[in-house]
């Protein structure tokens, strides 16, 4: 077992062996999650903003 505060152990070790096919299922899925999520939030941020308008705003009418 390694020591884990020998910044040495793992100089010169080679990268971890990826399989292709699993990188590129990944790399199809998780953008698209991704564009979810903010798509998700910028709805939600819309959804908050007009209840503060209609909420707050137009029941104090016009300023002036």
């Amino acid at each position: 077992m390694s020591d884990p505060t020998d910044s040495t152990a793992d100089v010169g070790a080679s990268p971890p062996e990826t399989d292709d096919a699993l990188l590129e299922s990944a790399m199809r899925e998780v953008p698209r999650g991704a564009v979810a999520v903010a798509a998700f939030t910028v709805g939600l941020t819309l959804v908050a903003w007009l209840l503060i308008y209609a909420l707050v705003f137009l029941p104090r009418g016009t300023v002036g």
